[in-house]
């Protein structure tokens, strides 16, 4: 079995996509969620 060493740097870029991709996904359900939501006030205040 061959192993190589790649670094601490592939490491750190690999978590920091990981999280980066999580960070995307929770944004674009709160920004799907909040602007319904707004409406939804501003029309029961009125």
């Amino acid at each position: 079995m061959i192993t190589l060493y790649l670094g601490p740097g592939l490491g750190a870029g690999a978590i920091i996509t990981v999280i980066g991709i999580i960070v995307l996904v929770l944004i674009t359900l709160f920004t799907f969620l909040w602007f319904p939501i707004k409406r939804y006030l501003k029309k029961r205040k009125k």
